[in-house]
């Protein structure tokens, strides 16, 4: 069945439709209707007022290039629902947090608010009931989950408040100068997500020749910089709203020059007096750290949920466990105090640490979905022990008889 939703216009602000005020480059209604084609939305209708219809659809147009059908009613009310399916009424002058939106369409929710206003409403629903909050829909960390439109510098905040993914101290730590940029830059459209990621790999080759020229502190700061800016990418792609396929290679990018950074620290150790003392740990957290990655990557992928996210315990050592920030944070404070070789020595620690309890963790989680799935079941037939189907009171009955009397 298509999934057909209604985006009114109601608001307006210095002389302009709420809906049509961009954020980030990002105009309001070309969010939702990303958000709602990402949702899996087809058909959008735009209810407008009349003087700005034509304003909209030189924007928009009939949606065909976005993967949509869009077409436009006058301002009016909501026409009552078709037969053919619900229909989901948007104010399209909020901004909705994504996860509280996904989480209200796969809730058994008819209506969903914005301290008592209605911002999201299933007309014709015939499963779901009842009104929600859209704050109770949200991570409180992502609270409140739903800001007007007009309100330009509190919907920024709360843009960017909403765009913090990791939950890494160091991830913490680098929000501020993250959101710092993404403040400053985000409203120069020419500069895409993509083209910083591109600038993040373009800078790693001078700290990679630091490193190798034996300026271990001023490589490691330099190499701290592009991290704090490796995260400025993923930000202002969820900041404007629009995610796209292609940004995802930035993860494998990412791989690619933190690799080569800890390859450059060890071998400019090893070129600067230290020689196999660098080599040997230096090799053995080159592949730890690797272990470490593919084990993560593999989870989510087998899964469909990060391993961060799995249960409580991996959320809090998700603060702690080991990544590219703190290794760096290691090999800054160690060169300052003039001991780099030691900063090797800590990452590879945290490194086999993290690597021991994401193994154990993940071995725990996915044979417990085994278990669950009955795949461990099935093995067992292998060994020609085939689970019992009969009920117990079934088999005590036979063990003592057909008429109840012991055999």
């Amino acid at each position: 069945m298509k999934r057909k939703s209604v985006l009114v216009f109601e608001d307006w602000r210095d002389g302009i439709p709420v809906a049509l005020t961009r954020h980030f480059c990002t105009p309001l209604v070309v969010r939702w209707l990303f958000l709602l084609k990402s949702s899996g939305f087809e058909d959008v209708v735009v209810s407008a007022p009349a003087e700005v219809v034509g304003e909209v659809r030189a924007l928009v147009g009939d949606g065909a290039e976005l993967g949509l059908r869009v077409s436009y009613e006058p301002q009016g009310p909501p026409a009552p629902p078709s037969s053919d399916g619900e229909v989901l009424l948007v104010r399209a002058d909020y901004l909705v947090n994504p996860e509280a939106f996904t989480r209200f369409l796969g809730g058994g929710y008819t209506t969903a608010l914005n301290r008592g206003v209605v911002i999201l409403q299933k007309l014709g629903s015939k499963t779901a009931s009842g009104e929600v909050e859209l704050d109770e829909l949200a991570e409180p960390r992502h609270r409140p989950a739903c800001i007007h439109g007009g309100d330009v510098t509190g919907a920024h905040l709360l843009l960017l408040r909403w765009s913090q993914k990791g939950i890494h101290m160091t991830s913490r730590l680098n929000a501020f100068f993250e959101n710092a940029i993404v403040r400053v830059l985000g409203n120069y459209c020419w500069l895409t997500p993509n083209r910083v990621t591109l600038l993040v790999n373009m800078l790693a080759p001078l700290a990679m020749w630091l490193f190798l020229s034996g300026d271990f502190l001023r490589a490691s700061l330099f190499s701290y910089a592009i991290g704090v800016l490796d995260g400025v990418d993923g930000k202002l792609a969820r900041v404007r709203g629009i995610l796209t396929k292609l940004g995802h290679l930035e993860h494998s990018l990412d791989a690619l020059y933190e690799q080569a950074l800890y390859a450059s620290f060890i071998l400019g150790l090893t070129l600067h007096g230290y020689g196999l003392h660098a080599v040997i740990p230096g090799l053995a957290f080159l592949v730890v750290d690797c272990f470490v990655r593919h084990v993560y990557n593999q989870f989510a992928l087998i899964t469909g949920k990060p391993l961060k996210r799995y249960s409580s315990f991996d959320e809090k050592f998700a603060l702690v466990d080991g990544r590219r920030n703190i290794y760096l944070l290691y090999f800054l404070a160690t060169s300052a105090a003039a001991a780099p070789l030691l900063g090797l020595a800590l990452a590879l620690a945290h490194a086999t640490v993290t690597a021991a309890v994401y193994l154990v963790r993940v071995l725990q989680h996915l044979w417990e979905l085994d278990r669950r799935e009955g795949t461990e079941a099935f093995k067992k037939l292998l060994r020609g022990k085939a689970p019992s189907t009969k009920p117990k009171s079934v088999i005590s009955t036979r063990a003592r008889g057909c008429c109840g009397e012991e055999g």
